[in-house]
């Protein structure tokens, strides 16, 4: 990976969170990000909305909380050491109806 780094001047990886009831990135009944995913990246720093610019959603159809969506997050950044994700923490469940689940994309390093 330490190569593979050196010769890339980016990174990318997208995040999907499948949800019932459940927020992912923004809540639009509090109109807040209070519940958006954390992302512990390769060089354990913490990322989110709050402190990453490098994140954003190509697709927030969880912001609702209306049914089963979907919310696609996308991480594009220079900084190639934080990525590929290694940790996930999830800020909204516990609800009786509410379900999540996710699926973690490959890592891409662009030269």
């Amino acid at each position: 990976m330490t190569f593979l780094r050196l010769l890339s001047a980016s990174a990318h990886q997208n995040i999907t969170y499948n949800c019932y009831q459940s927020v992912a990135w923004h809540d639009a009944t509090t109109n807040s990000y209070d519940k958006a995913i954390r992302f512990l990246g390769s060089n354990d720093e913490e990322m989110s909305y709050d402190n990453n610019p490098y994140i954003r959603a190509a697709l927030d159809g969880c912001a609702a909380r209306k049914g089963y969506q979907k919310t696609i997050l996308e991480i594009n950044t220079p900084k190639v050491e934080q990525v590929p994700i290694v940790d996930i923490m999830f800020n909204d469940f516990g609800e009786a109806a509410q379900k999540f689940g996710f699926e973690v994309g490959p890592a891409c390093f662009l030269g």
